[in-house]
């Protein structure tokens, strides 16, 4: 049997379904012997094999028959021989082409009862010209696209949108996608229009990590959608939960959603206690609390186009002979600062320490045969055409955009985030978020919102916006972090204030457990919560930390 490169899996998007998740799928979507199947980009034919189990359960006499399918690698169809037999030479019904530039015609006009498969996630970026081209044309020409999903959308996206226009009334569909479900904005656009055109959908995170002995770390999710109608209707709700295992899966699966807990909008909610849930949304609904996005403006940092070439630690410069004066100090990882307060002092430190902390700058390259003007000359020239960053800046040479944050915020993270006040006038790459406070804040008011920011409340609020990545880490774009939660009343930015110095020395210490309790205490104090509150609120954090890694094989 043919198989494929990891370049060639790249390429494609392809990650073939395990026989014992897709057979899951296919005995939930299948209902009775005579239901036509179609899977938009059959691949290995996992799904096929297991549609043949299911119908033959159902006592249908010909499987083969009722199967359709399309996909553009001519390997798939090596694999639909060598699991199907004969079935691959019947005319109109498995076709060499990519879904999305297929019409209903392409089968014969056969309208199906089940759709069902794991689409390939290619990205915009990485899609073909006439990939891209048929995209838009569907976006163009869909009658269900009235909520356009957006040109930067993945393939997947594409495939599902253009699969509704395949389904016979109160057809199901099952899909295996990929985490990007769960929080891009093309994905909550694709779910809206779903809601419209079906009774019923289910959204569940699986933590066991079924494409890891493939090479890939991603997180897959269950889309199930049942009861379609090709004319709008009052949108449905979408259920999200989370299974554990395939066990858990079939459990959810199979069991009448009517006899199970499902969570709207997000799976993490499936997770936590009602009490927990409860108290979260009584407190950010209170006058305590505000929203990161209230308080401040939140941006990613400074994008210098080559930060191996740009940000240089002082032995580098000192060895290019580089002056002081064509440099400038920045933050080239959050990792480099300690503490909640940036001094210049500890930026000095960390240059003495050796971290790349100094920014290649030069204001005048007039100067012929310096140290400087020899340094960027070695910058390969046709990269330096090609590169988009230096073609929007006046002098491609120049990277620092003059936009100074109050404080600077991390961006990918193991643990939880912290919140940094910038006290030294300086700027930070785009690895780290950059923090400008509104309402002419007061220094010690900074200092004050830097510590509430390590409280089990925003923490956990932090959980909960945030975006997990296959590999387990937390991202924080602006936009969710402008939706994180922190305590800002009057009572607790004044207690807090007077302990930030000793917040400060434990974090910079890397005590960063112990400043987070002593912060709880503080705010439960000042505003007389039970400290019980906060550490269940902790425990959640810790539990929602400890769920990013779920399923990743350490070995």
């Amino acid at each position: 049997m043919s198989t494929h490169s990891k370049a060639e899996r790249k390429a494609l998007g392809a990650y073939y379904t395990p026989n014992n998740l897709s057979q899951v799928l296919c005995d939930w979507a299948i209902r009775a012997p005579d239901e036509v199947v179609l899977e938009p980009s059959f691949g290995g034919c996992g799904f096929l094999e297991t549609s043949v189990n299911t119908l033959r359960l159902l006592e249908c006499e010909a499987p083969n028959n009722q199967l359709y399918g399309a996909d553009i690698d001519l390997k798939a169809f090596d694999f639909l021989f060598d699991k199907l037999g004969k079935i691959a030479s019947i005319s109109n019904r498995f076709i060499c082409k990519d879904f999305i530039q297929t019409t209903t015609q392409d089968f014969g006009c056969v309208e199906f009862d089940v759709v069902i498969g794991n689409p390939p996630y290619v990205s915009m970026h990485n899609m073909s010209e006439h990939q891209r081209a048929s995209c838009k044309k569907i976006l163009r020409e869909s009658p269900y696209a009235d909520e356009t999903i957006g040109s930067n959308a993945s393939l997947w996206a594409f495939f599902l949108l253009h699969s509704l226009s395949f389904l016979k009334r109160n057809a199901r569909v099952a899909w295996v996608l990929p985490s990007s479900v769960l929080h891009a904005d093309y994905a909550k656009a694709l779910l809206s229009i779903y809601k419209k055109h079906f009774e019923s959908l289910k959204v569940i995170k699986l933590n066991q990590r079924f494409f890891q002995s493939s090479g890939a770390d991603e997180i897959s999710v269950v889309l199930l959608a049942d009861g379609f109608n090709n004319q709008p209707r009052d949108s449905a709700i979408i259920q999200y939960s989370v299974a554990e295992d395939l066990s858990s899966l079939k459990e959810k699966v199979t069991v009448s959603s009517e006899l199970q807990q499902f969570f709207p909008e997000n799976y993490k909610y499936s997770l936590m206690t009602s009490a927990v849930i409860t108290l979260m949304n009584r407190l950010e609904q209170s006058h305590l609390t505000q929203r990161m996005g209230e308080i401040s403006n939140v941006v990613i940092g400074m994008v210098t186009g080559d930060n191996k070439k740009f940000v240089l630690s002082e032995k580098e410069t000192n060895d290019l002979n580089l002056e002081q004066r064509d440099l400038r100090p920045v933050i080239g990882r959050f990792s480099q600062l300690k503490g909640i307060i940036h001094t210049p002092a500890r930026h000095n430190r960390i240059v003495q320490e050796g971290h790349k902390c100094l920014l290649v700058c030069p204001e005048n390259l007039q100067v012929k045969n310096s140290s400087v003007r020899s340094y960027l000359a070695k910058f390969d020239r046709n990269k330096r055409k090609t590169n988009r960053t230096f073609a929007k800046r006046v002098n491609w040479y120049y990277p620092d955009d003059g936009r100074y944050p109050d404080g600077f915020l991390s961006y990918m993270l193991d643990k939880g985030p912290r919140l940094v006040i910038n006290t030294s006038n300086i700027n930070c790459t785009n690895s780290i978020h950059r923090v400008f406070f509104t309402n002419n804040m007061s220094y010690t008011e900074k200092k004050a919102i830097a510590a509430s920011f390590l409280s089990s409340y925003s923490q956990l609020s932090a959980e909960l916006v945030g975006r997990s990545y296959g590999s387990g880490v937390l991202k924080l774009e602006p936009t969710a972090a402008k939706n994180i939660s922190i305590f800002t009343s009057a009572k607790v930015i004044k207690a807090l204030s007077h302990i930030t110095p000793k917040i400060d020395a434990l974090v910079a210490e890397g005590r960063v457990v112990e400043a987070q309790k002593v912060v709880d205490k503080v705010i439960c104090e000042a505003e007389g919560i039970p400290l019980s509150d906060f550490d269940e609120l902790n425990k959640c954090a810790q539990m929602l930390r400890q769920d990013r890694y779920r399923g990743l094989s350490r070995s």
